[in-house]
């Protein structure tokens, strides 16, 4: 069975296309609900309060010392306010512990995220734990059609398949549409978002033009103006610093635009141990930690309070290859030490599914649960890149996407507590059947068949016999058709026609003004 998965001839891309019930499987996936996740667990602690105390310390004395470079008239005029020393010639600041101690006392540790469906709303911080799809990836690629150049079509795919899955609660950006000029493309993407889902949408911060374009589109889906939509944050961003030390202009602009309009931002450096830092995890922690305070404070200054993220990316490099390690042994020890960072300075934790396989394979699956488990054991509060990361990041997969989906729905149910009391003991079940007995039969089963335990979207029970007279699919294959399927599956979320057109109608102006190039 096939389906179209790109536009039919004379249809806009990113329009709900009509399928016919031949299309349909006579079976839905069966799926979790939609719920907003909680850890209820202990986090893993790798080392001591002494030691993250050793960290922050040695922190303080990184910025104020050797400082960091910012290539930000604006931003550099902000910190000199505040009362740190500026170089403006080499554009380098250094800040004194005051200043960074004052900023930390303004940080909030909890943030609601409030999309154009409030009943999609999620809060980041505490106990509670979102998912968000795989960000950035300039490739996309599939078992059928193989690797290719991100396009419109494939974006708005992956955009139906994050809203058909009810355990992926906030966009990324899952791939990049190359074939759109780069002017006009955040609003392609931004549309198409808005009107294929219903979740938290992504915004990139690129430029002030881009950022104001996403903002003032939210704002249009939320039946908001611009300045009511900086009431309740309702989308987020990401940025990731030049390690060691550096924030170009589109960073800084970022962290001073999310802050002013009462948007989150994740700060996340990108630290490699042995690349971008010295070879130690202590080092890598620290310097990760040095950088995000140093963006946190410009956050701070700008807004006391507005929302940020600790989104820490702790791990080393192959140095045989000098490619980023993902999903090796010294990442899930970065995973957890920064959510201990985060933890003692009160921030929401951003961590990742990572991997660095080049195909949906074992090492795909195995690196990612790892990575996954670590990152929620440690208490990640947002999964950044929970579904469909491959290749390190430059390529999004289809197939990846829907094992993914099994890996984070396995997550759910292990973040369930078990429940130990007489019911649960059941000791009357036990001693009606005696010893020798089976438990098929009992009612408790009978009665608890379909809800009892997880049931696996990919994985399989099947004996060797029934796999193979089933055609002998391999996870990845089935995977592929659960793709599929979700595609034919998938329901356009209701929009007001009169938002509806207010959204074209500004993308059509804003693309006739020449769009947002990049600065």
């Amino acid at each position: 069975m096939t389906y179209a998965l790109s536009p039919e001839p004379g249809e806009t891309p990113g329009r709900e296309r009509r399928r016919s019930g031949s299309h349909r499987r006579s079976k839905a996936i069966a799926q979790l609900p939609w719920r907003q996740l909680s850890n209820p667990y202990p986090r893993a602690t790798l080392i001591s309060d002494d030691e993250i105390e050793a960290i922050h310390e040695a922190s303080l004395d990184v910025l104020e010392s050797i400082g960091a470079r910012i290539y930000s008239s604006e931003a550099l005029e902000i910190f000199a306010r505040a009362g740190a020393i500026v170089d403006m010639a080499n554009q380098r600041v250094r800040l004194g512990r005051d200043i960074v101690l004052n900023a930390i006392r303004t940080f909030v540790s909890e943030v609601r995220l409030t999309p154009r469906n409030p009943d999609r709303t999620v809060m980041i911080g505490g106990d509670n734990l979102a998912f968000a799809t795989v960000l950035g990836p300039p490739y996309c690629t599939d078992i059928e059609r193989g690797r290719r150049n991100g396009n419109l079509a494939d974006y708005c795919d992956f955009i139906r398949l994050a809203h058909h899955f009810n355990i992926i609660h906030m966009i990324g950006s899952p791939v990049e549409p190359v074939e759109i000029p780069v002017p006009e493309r955040h609003l392609d993407m931004a549309l198409q978002t808005l009107l294929l889902t219903d979740k938290v949408p992504y915004v990139f911060c690129q430029s002030r033009e881009r950022i104001h374009d996403a903002f003032n589109l939210f704002a249009i889906a939320r039946g908001e103006t611009l300045e009511e939509f900086g009431n309740r944050p309702g989308t987020y961003s990401i940025i990731n610093t030049n390690t060691p030390l550096q924030f170009d202009t589109p960073m800084a602009t970022g962290i001073i635009e999310m802050a002013r309009f009462n948007q989150p931002v994740i700060i996340t450096p990108f630290s490699l141990a042995g690349a971008t830092t010295p070879v130690t995890l202590a080092s890598c922690a620290l310097l990760a930690n040095a950088e995000i305070l140093f963006g946190a404070t410009l956050s701070q200054l700008v807004r006391p309070g507005a929302p940020l993220f600790y989104g820490a990316h702790i791990k080393n490099i192959d140095l045989k290859t000098g490619a980023p390690a993902y999903g090796m042994p010294e990442s899930l020890k970065g995973n957890q030490i920064a959510g201990q960072l985060a933890r003692f300075y009160g921030l929401p934790y951003r961590s990742s599914n990572f991997n660095s396989s080049n195909a949906a394979d074992a090492a795909a699956a195995y690196e990612s649960q790892a990575t996954t488990f670590a990152a929620i054991t440690g208490g990640a509060n947002l999964l950044m890149h929970a579904a469909g990361w491959l290749e390190g990041g430059l390529c999004s997969s289809f197939d990846k996407f829907v094992l993914d989906i099994e890996i984070l729905q396995g997550m759910a149910c292990y973040l369930d507590p078990v429940r130990v009391d007489a019911d649960t003991l059941a000791f009357d079940e036990i001693a009606e059947v005696g010893p020798g007995g089976h438990f098929f039969g009992t009612p408790r089963t009978v009665a608890t068949y379909e809800s009892a335990f997880y049931s696996p979207l990919v994985s399989t029970t099947q004996n060797y016999g029934a796999w193979k007279e089933a055609g002998a699919i391999d996870a990845t294959a089935r995977a592929h058709r659960i793709y599929k399927q979700a595609l034919a599956e998938y329901e356009q979320p209701a929009l007001d026609p009169a938002i509806r057109e207010a959204l074209e109608s500004f993308v059509t102006r804003r693309r006739q003004e020449g769009g947002a190039p990049l600065n």
